[in-house]
């Protein structure tokens, strides 16, 4: 259960944590379609990489992968034992977006705009 993104970047929202919404932290501008779809143009590549400092800043990456290093899923008792809080897996979910997109850019140097449609 779940929604998926799918296009240049694919991938699934972190269940009921994560927003369809979440690549307009990004720079990620909603098209017009059954499905939200996005487009990120190379010109969001320094907001992006500010975006995913900022979050690193907050301390919820790391916070998080230590929990999924021991642990392969999480619950309310799991979080509270790590002391991840669900404003963490938010700010962990978006990461792991917002570094797909920046892999893509250094991936495809000639391309310019990603895209990708995101599961209402």
């Amino acid at each position: 259960m779940g929604r998926y993104y799918s296009g240049d970047i694919n991938g699934k929202f972190m269940f009921a944590v994560q927003s369809t919404y979440a690549g307009e932290r990004f720079g990620a501008t909603e098209q017009e379609s059954y499905l939200i779809e996005y487009s990120v143009n190379r010109e969001q590549y320094d907001k992006i990489e500010k975006e995913l400092e900022d979050i690193l800043k907050t301390g919820s990456v790391d916070k998080v992968n230590k929990m999924f290093d021991e642990h392969n899923s999480y619950n309310d008792e799991r979080m509270k034992e790590y002391n991840v809080s669900s404003a963490d897996l938010k700010q962990y979910a978006d990461y792991r977006l917002g570094l797909k997109m920046k892999e893509w850019f250094d991936k495809h140097t000639d391309l310019d705009t990603l895209y990708y449609q995101a599961e209402l």
